[in-house]
């Protein structure tokens, strides 16, 4: 049986060695595969919600169950609004030839630009971080987007900082 704290698989990298992802993950997987969908958005709820985690861990969770079928984890974080029909049309050449799409966007109540792909997309998966994503960013994204488009969300408890406690202590020489 996996580590369910393992790392995700790293994108488009196939799972050869019989790892099994977590229950969670795997329900995960198939509660969106209830949707149909070839082409799915991640969205944060929030700026800095763990988004790429969140579509990494699709991948991982999908890799067992579609093995013939190519996954494309597409990074559209830090789009330009002249680059997003750019890459809605290149994502969509990619349905067309078969394989299924997961892109990550930016927040977009901090990135409209990132609309464009959520709206084309069959589905938006909401990310949300337990503790630090408020309602009314939540609620905000949800109305841009358009709340029929989602097809679930996903939670992830609050990172812990690194380096807080120590670097409010100075050092002493």
């Amino acid at each position: 049986m996996a580590d369910s704290s393992a790392p995700p698989t790293p994108p488009e990298t196939d799972v050869v060695d019989g790892t099994v992802p977590s229950p969670a993950l795997q329900r995960l997987w198939f509660a969106l595969e209830r949707s149909g969908w070839a082409f799915l958005t991640v969205v944060p709820a929030h700026p800095g919600a763990p988004a790429l985690e969140a579509a990494m861990a699709i991948l991982e969770a999908g890799a067992p169950y579609v093995a013939t079928q190519k996954i494309h984890l597409e990074d559209a974080t830090d789009i330009s609004p002249a680059e997003a029909p750019r890459r809605v049309l290149a994502l969509r050449e990619r349905v067309a030839r078969g394989e299924r799409v997961v892109a990550v966007i930016d927040s977009v109540l901090t990135r409209p630009a990132s609309l464009p792909l959520a709206l084309a997309a069959d589905g938006v998966l909401l990310c949300v971080t337990l503790g630090e994503t408020d309602f009314g960013a939540a609620r905000k994204t949800l109305e841009f987007i358009g709340s029929e488009r989602f097809v679930g969300s996903v939670t992830f408890p609050r990172l812990k900082k690194k380096g807080r406690a120590s670097s409010s202590r100075k050092k002493k020489p």
